[in-house]
Order: structure tokens, then C-alpha cells, then sequence
């Protein structure tokens, strides 16, 4: 058979599912938790080392947009499984 087919041609069984790699919402709930506890090291980074991280507020306002974004994209990320 071939990738595009979807019936056996000669017996009528239906072509087996192929077991596809982890889907774009997945992926994409991934990358978001991963910048989201990044960004809460580096809040907590920028309250001893002020000097070498942006200021204190930005990484606050910065988690709290990445926080929402990761309880929105976790939300998706259930209904769709």
C-alpha cells in the first residue's frame, strides 16, 4: 500500500494508523511551560543579581503573560486529547 492509500486494494481492510509525533498544541504547551519557569528563574535572579537581568517588574509581567498563556494552552491542549 501506499502512504495515500486508505483501503487495502486487495482484500478491503482499512489501512493501519500511523503513529504521528506530538501535535503543534503540544508542542506548542511545551515551549510555553519551558519559558514560563524560565522566566520565573530569572525573577527570582533579578531580585540578587540586578546588575546582569532586566528589571524586576518586567520579569514579573513577564511571568504573568507566560502564565496565562501556559494555563490557556494546557486548557486546549486537554480538550483536544
Amino acid at each position: 500500500m501506499t502512504p495515500r492509500e486508505r483501503v487495502c486494494y486487495g482484500c478491503g481492510d482499512p489501512a493501519p494508523k500511523q503513529a504521528g509525533g506530538p501535535s503543534m498544541r503540544a508542542r506548542w504547551a511545551t515551549f510555553v511551560s519551558v519559558a514560563f519557569f524560565a522566566s520565573l528563574a530569572l525573577t527570582v535572579a533579578s531580585l540578587f543579581v540586578a546588575d546582569y537581568t532586566p528589571p524586576f517588574i518586567a520579569c514579573v509581567t513577564a511571568s504573568a503573560v507566560l502564565l496565562f498563556l501556559k494555563r490557556a494552552s494546557d486548557q486546549f491542549t486537554r480538550v483536544k486529547q
